[in-house]
């Protein structure tokens, strides 16, 4: 194995203790095989892993590296990697740890798959030691006896130790969530993972210990079958199929598992924390009965056995067909070569990212960029053929964009790229993800007829909203108003996108908006876009502009200031397509459309002048719609406007309301607003004047 650590450097002092090889570099910090200065010859030796120089200042490095040394330190546990001081060294800070002496558990698997004569029972046994490491953090109490709550957020293959004894400990506390005033807050972001998370850590959601015990049934499964259970061909990919639940690889690889695994393993992967095992102990209770049961518990000179093994055949390749192994060699530069496997089974090509590097995988896991494909993707590289034999270009990808958004580039449209032959532009895919789905019904090549359609005059979008929610529907709404068009998907009445042409609404715009990047990030981000098959997300992540954690937060609001602009909407014509699917690839949220439409309301019922309204509307007539029924229960408003509205039971005049009000007169207006915008009352007369678009 390539070190990386010169023979002529070897026994190099720092501090009072001598750094021996170099085991690894990675983006935070270093780590070395070291000794005591003075130990006996056969004093086993140590690892000393500190924070690289550059990353000194950092406060949220340094917060991180301290954290872990002070949580860690405090820990004294057969199954947790014991932590023998920390401290800083010419301005370097650093820690020194227990030396297991084998090889981590990412590296295990992919050397030596299957594991002898009873692969399942080596890995439940591998990962009920996990579990009782996990355990005893999980119950950590300070100084004080008060718990801290500790979750790990970062189990995964790689932060599991094999030794060459048998034993099993679980490691790397950096991003531990606490809850010790002792301790420094630190934000969760995945350090390249993403595919052990648990669904509410994808979410950006609250996470406990039922986190950590997903994570367990995640590595659990991989190491069962011998590949991910949760990839894809982008980081936001294997996000959101973690998010949805999508475990259809351990489905297909369920002859290798035994049905009694199989079903312990979905009290873990359960998508909701309440339906998962409480505890870590519960699911290394569950497995170690499935053991006991059939009789195959494997001893800790067993796995050690096969860990000496494995360490003997790292410069070797598996023979078995069958083997995560097969489709790439271990060469010397181990590190480097398991880590562009690992991405290549993600769909992503590190190639070009690790060219000279040694680093460990769990850094890496981005689609490379280069100063060639900077310089490439600025190029005007587009033609484009629109109305009347017009031929734009060349012209650059952001502009191509820019007519897709304006209606000027339609799936139809004809583009060339770099002198190539033209084809259509739904043809590509870095094109093909920003076109409308929805084509106006007035187009003579539409043939499709919606099933529901009106004007946003007399049904507002909060109104149409709730009842196609009310019915349980699915399918597309789309509102258009002038050159502006909203496409909402809907599903079992559930809001899970929506698209819009508007430029200005898409997520670079609003990133920007929010302050999150700035126009110079923006601008190389769309130089880049192209590279990333149209996919602004991976873009951003993959320039370090954004987390994968932090966009898919960004995201949603992305998508919910798109539905809240839409709500504000007075003009214009709906269209509703039943049975309308969103286009794949998608980040679909779920959208609760009574809570959003209720504090909407709510808000801008503020700026009512109670006056006015009662005083324009005095003669117009407003009645209980047929839905009231259902929709005042789901909506849930507060009682003395709830009251209101259902003191109504026929048609009356808003005046004959205000006298039988009296002094109540800004409830009755509040009243009046909020039914008439969510569809509870039916009115006859003019347009309330907040409808009124002024000229």
């Amino acid at each position: 194995m390539n070190t990386g650590f010169s023979n002529d450097t070897a026994q190099v002092p720092f501090g009072s203790y001598e750094l021996i090889s170099k085991l690894a570099h990675g983006g935070m910090a270093e780590i070395f095989l070291g000794t005591k200065i003075g130990s006996p010859h056969d004093a086993k030796p140590v690892v000393i892993k500190r924070i690289l120089p550059e990353l000194c200042r950092d406060r949220w490095f340094l917060a991180m590296f301290i954290n872990e040394a002070q949580l860690a330190a405090q820990m004294n546990h057969p199954n947790v990697v014991k932590i023998h001081g920390f401290g800083e060294m010419d301005g370097q800070a650093y820690m020194v740890m227990e030396y297991v002496e084998g090889l981590d558990c990412w590296r295990f698997s992919r050397r030596m798959f299957p594991w002898g004569d009873d692969h399942e029972a080596i890995a439940i046994r591998i990962i009920i030691e996990c579990l009782t490491g996990l355990e005893y953090v999980h119950r950590l109490k300070d100084v004080n006896g008060i718990p801290m709550s500790v979750v790990h957020r970062d189990f995964s293959p790689s932060n599991v130790y094999l030794s060459v004894d048998g034993s099993v400990k679980i490691g790397d506390f950096g991003i531990a969530q606490i809850d010790s005033d002792r301790y420094r807050p630190i934000k969760f972001i995945a350090k390249g993972k993403f595919g052990y998370m648990a669904p509410e850590q994808v979410e950006g959601s609250n996470v406990d210990r039922r986190s950590d015990v997903y994570s367990a049934g995640v590595v659990l499964s991989e190491l069962l079958i011998g590949r991910k259970l949760f990839s894809g061909n982008s980081r936001l990919s294997v996000m959101l199929n973690i998010r949805d639940g999508r475990t259809e690889v351990l489905d297909n690889n369920a002859e290798r598992i035994s049905g009694g695994v199989m079903e312990i393993l979905r009290g873990a992967l359960a998508k909701k924390p309440s339906d998962r095992y409480q505890s870590a102990a519960q699911f290394a209770d569950k497995l170690s009965e499935f053991l006991v049961s059939t009789g195959r518990e494997v001893s800790a000179e067993d796995l050690g056995r096969l860990v000496r093994r494995a360490v003997d055949l790292r410069d070797q390749r598996s023979s078995t067909p069958d083997s995560v192994h097969e489709r790439t060699p271990i060469t010397a530069n181990e590190l480097v070569t398991e880590a562009i496997f690992d991405a290549k089974n993600d769909g992503l090509d590190l190639t070009n990212r690790f060219a000279g590097l040694e680093a460990e995988p769990a850094e890496f896991d981005g689609t490379p960029v280069t100063t060639e494909s900077v310089s490439f993707r600025s190029e005007g590289r587009y033609l484009a053929r629109i109305a009347d034999g017009l031929t734009i270009g060349p012209t650059s990808y952001a502009h191509i964009i820019e007519l897709i958004y304006s209606d000027r580039i339609g799936p139809q449209t004809e583009i060339s790229v770099d002198g190539h032959q033209f084809h259509q532009s739904n043809d590509f895919p870095e094109l093909a993800r920003h076109l409308p789905v929805y084509t106006p019904t007035c187009d003579v090549n539409d043939v499709a007829t919606p099933d529901r359609r009106g004007f946003l005059e007399m049904e507002v979008p909060t109104e149409v909203l709730l009842t196609l929610a009310a019915g349980r529907e699915s399918g597309l709404f789309v509102c258009q108003s002038g050159q502006r068009r909203k496409e909402v998907y809907m599903v079992n009445g559930n809001p899970v996108y929506v698209g819009s042409n508007d430029s200005k609404e898409l997520l670079g715009e609003f990133l920007v908006g929010k302050g999150v990047i700035d126009r110079m990030e923006l601008e190389m981000a769309l130089a880049l876009l192209p590279k990333f098959n149209g996919h602004m997300g991976d873009t951003l992540i993959a320039l370090g502009m954004v987390t994968a954690v932090g966009l898919f937060g960004h995201i949603k609001d992305q998508v919910l200031s798109r539905l809240e602009e839409l709500m504000g909407w007075r003009e214009g014509n709906y269209e509703y397509y039943r049975g309308a699917e969103c286009r794949s690839g998608v980040l679909e949220l779920s959208i609760n459309p009574f809570n959003f439409v209720k504090e909407k309301v709510l808000r801008d019922v503020q700026d009512i002048n109670a006056a006015m309204v009662l005083d324009e509307m005095g003669s117009c007539l407003v009645a209980p719609t047929p839905i009231l029924p259902e929709l005042i229960g789901l909506l849930n408003f507060p009682t003395e406007i709830a009251e209101k509205i259902e003191s109504v039971s026929d048609w009356l005049t808003v005046r004959e309301l205000a006298t039988a009000a009296g002094k109540s007169q800004i409830v009755l207006a509040r009243a009046l607003y909020i039914a008439l915008e969510t569809g509870l009352w039916a009115f006859d007369g003019r347009l309330p004047p907040w409808r009124q678009v002024k000229e």
